[in-house]
């Protein structure tokens, strides 16, 4: 995924939060790999000092803020959302594969006790053939 030009930006805007006095580290490492140079961060200076002169100029600005913090939170927000999902998927198919474990399982012990595939196959629902596969045979 191509970064946008603001990501640097909103990124550090956002590694410290001003409630907590805290910085979150994931943000600060994102920071770290950007790695700014010294003529942007020149840059950055100058435009802060001239942005805080002119009040219309820091009206538009604090405006700009605004909506890289929101794009900013919306970033956070897919990505949790992608986290969760990416959970939801994986316990799915993690209870999927401990039932199909289960009834090979269930399959085989009816076997060793001596029941016919003929009469598993008819208990559990199934082919002679689908248990016969999952015997191995």
């Amino acid at each position: 995924m191509k970064q946008s030009p603001e990501w640097p930006w909103l990124t550090m805007l956002s590694a410290v939060d001003g409630r907590t006095k805290k910085m979150d580290e994931e943000m600060f490492r994102e920071l770290e790999g950007i790695a700014m140079t010294e003529q942007d961060i020149l840059e950055a200076l100058e435009e802060w000092q001239s942005l805080s002169v002119d009040p219309e100029n820091r009206y538009a600005y604090e405006m700009r803020l605004k909506w890289l913090l929101d794009q900013l939170s919306n970033i956070r927000g897919s990505r949790e959302e992608g986290r969760q999902e990416g959970l939801k998927e994986g316990l799915k198919k993690g209870l999927e594969q401990g039932r199909e474990e289960g009834k090979n399982e269930t399959i085989r012990k009816m076997v060793e006790k001596g029941m016919s595939i003929t009469d598993v196959a008819h208990i559990l629902d199934m082919t002679e053939k689908e248990v016969r596969e999952r015997l191995g045979d």
